[in-house]
């Protein structure tokens, strides 16, 4: 090998991604261990406060509060205490805790899912489901409500199938004193969270928890054929269509709407373009791009808007309502709500 004068240069610029690898490990485990909102809370805590406080090892949260000290994250004055860095990242947990925390074994199983023959990689399912629901409070939350409001009937029952931890149907339901909810998830982990978080919000008398696939939902019990009540999924048809297949989910919304025809279905998909040249958007290079990746190699098939459409209406639907994110937070388009209805 010939070193050239500008080896360094390239060496450390080829390196940022190992660089931000580790950076991005370390920040979710200091938001999970709750190290920085510790911090927050109690800024110029020494370390073996710390370390009690959190029921950690002193020496080994040294190595990680000197490496975010170099990041600058956090800094030693008197004690540790975050930087303006450090306090901007918590708003920003969900996003770690999603894509970092839920979908780490995902990446580290990458190489061997791209063989052929090979089976599915796995993911955290309750770290996904938890993240996800924190991130919607910034985007998919506006989309919901914007669908709700303009929708052509009133409702007053909302149904989230695959609803998490269901902190986004309570984030819903939390303005809407008139709404209830309902809740039906697979994983018995995120209804355990849901659970406690129901009690926590006081909501136990207006959200009814279920552990149950999203197909389950022939089996609840609306009355007046449905009027008044309000299926959600949000980023649920998409595993259905890889676990399930396209018939069966074409044949759960012509279904549902055979036993509720006056229900209606409110829908919150990505819309699936990775070669387009939207992807060059910061937003889509930081959270679209490794999204798009993490389900290729996932069970769930992302497809575009046009795609979808054309399933809603071989269904039977009609769409009665269309929404975005709010701009300040997301100007990709690539994320979209359909409010359906029988056609």
């Amino acid at each position: 090998m010939r070193l050239t004068r500008d080896f360094q240069r390239r060496l450390i610029d080829n390196i940022q991604p190992i660089r931000n690898f580790f950076l991005a490990q370390a920040l979710h485990h200091a938001l999970d261990l709750g190290v920085l909102e510790t911090l927050k809370d109690s800024p110029g805590t020494d370390v073996d406060a710390l370390a009690t406080a959190r029921e950690l090892d002193a020496e080994r949260l040294i190595g990680l509060l000197l490496f975010l000290q170099n990041e600058g994250y956090v800094v030693e004055e008197d004690g540790w205490r975050l930087t303006s860095k450090g306090s901007e990242v918590l708003v920003f947990a969900p996003w770690y805790e999603m894509l970092v925390g839920g979908y780490a074994p995902t990446m580290q199983q990458l190489g061997d899912v791209m063989r052929p023959g090979a089976g599915w990689a796995t993911r955290d399912t309750t770290r996904v489901g938890s993240g996800s629901c924190g991130i919607g409070r910034y985007d998919s939350l506006p989309i919901v409500h914007s669908l709700l409001e303009s929708a052509d009937t009133g409702i007053d029952t909302l149904i989230d199938l695959g609803c998490g931890d269901a902190g986004f149907l309570m984030d819903v339901m939390e303005p809407r004193p008139e709404l209830q909810g309902i809740g039906v998830e697979p994983n018995p982990g995120s209804i355990d969270v849901a659970t406690s978080r129901r009690t926590k919000r006081g909501m136990d008398d207006r959200l009814k928890l279920f552990q149950g696939a999203a197909a389950d939902v022939a089996k609840l019990e609306l009355p007046d054929a449905g009027r008044g009540s309000c299926f959600m999924t949000a980023f649920v048809l998409q595993e259905m269509l890889e676990q399930e297949g396209e018939e069966a989910v074409e044949s759960m919304l012509r279904d549902t709407f055979t036993t509720y025809p006056e229900a209606r279905w409110l829908v919150v998909e990505m819309d699936y373009r990775p070669d387009d040249p939207i992807m060059g958007h910061g937003l889509a290079l930081g959270f679209y791009n490794p999204y798009f990746l993490i389900h290729a190699a996932t069970e769930q098939r992302l497809q575009n808007r046009e795609w979808w459409d054309a399933m809603f209406r071989r269904a039977g639907l009609t769409t009665r309502g269309f929404a975005v994110p709010d701009s300040r937070v997301d100007t990709t388009g690539l994320q979209y709500g359909v409010l359906l209805a029988r056609a």
